[in-house]
């Protein structure tokens, strides 16, 4: 009976030594460097909701599409873009990240991560939000970062006539 019982804690270390090296992989993949992935996740709700799109990181800034929005923003300001209803609305970036904009600073609410060459997948859970998603993030890949702005701003400026713009600054 003792033998198993240390089977059971050995198994028990093991996998929390597996969880702690997998996030430490994906600290190590994506912080401080630009990274581009794909990704699909699904918001478990009484429906729930999947969500698809590309990401763009860059220290501060991030470019995230998702299901036809496209979110961007320069460490200040985040501009939501609905080209298919050419509206903008642009506020100041709230103080924490979403978790695509920022994954490594949610480590600790992820469950059953796996990280791979190129991929990374997981369980997202917040329990003081009531929130549960589960990710599968692919082809990423990383560079040095940039420091430049450009990709992650907009010019409303340039935007035609037809555009709605909401400046909620």
């Amino acid at each position: 009976m003792k033998r198993f019982a240390l089977i059971l804690m050995l198994a028990a270390l093991c996998q929390m030594a597996g969880a702690q090296s997998s996030a430490a992989a994906l600290r190590k993949k994506l912080e401080g460097k630009r990274a581009t992935f794909e990704y699909t996740m699904t918001v478990m709700e009484k429906v729930p909701v999947k969500h698809t799109g590309t990401v763009l990181l860059d220290g501060n800034f991030y470019r995230i599409t998702d299901n036809g929005l496209e979110y961007r923003c320069d460490g200040k300001t985040r501009w939501t873009i609905d080209e298919s209803a050419k509206e903008v609305y642009i506020e100041e970036s709230p103080g924490t990240k979403a978790f695509l904009a920022a994954p490594t600073e949610y480590l600790d609410k992820i469950k059953d991560l796996v990280v791979g060459e190129s991929t990374a997948s997981g369980v997202y859970s917040d329990p003081a939000q009531g929130v549960k998603v589960t990710f599968v993030l692919t082809g990423i890949k990383t560079s040095a970062p940039t420091g430049s702005k450009s990709e992650f701003t907009t010019d409303c400026s340039k935007l035609g006539k037809e555009w709605v713009v909401t400046d909620l600054r």
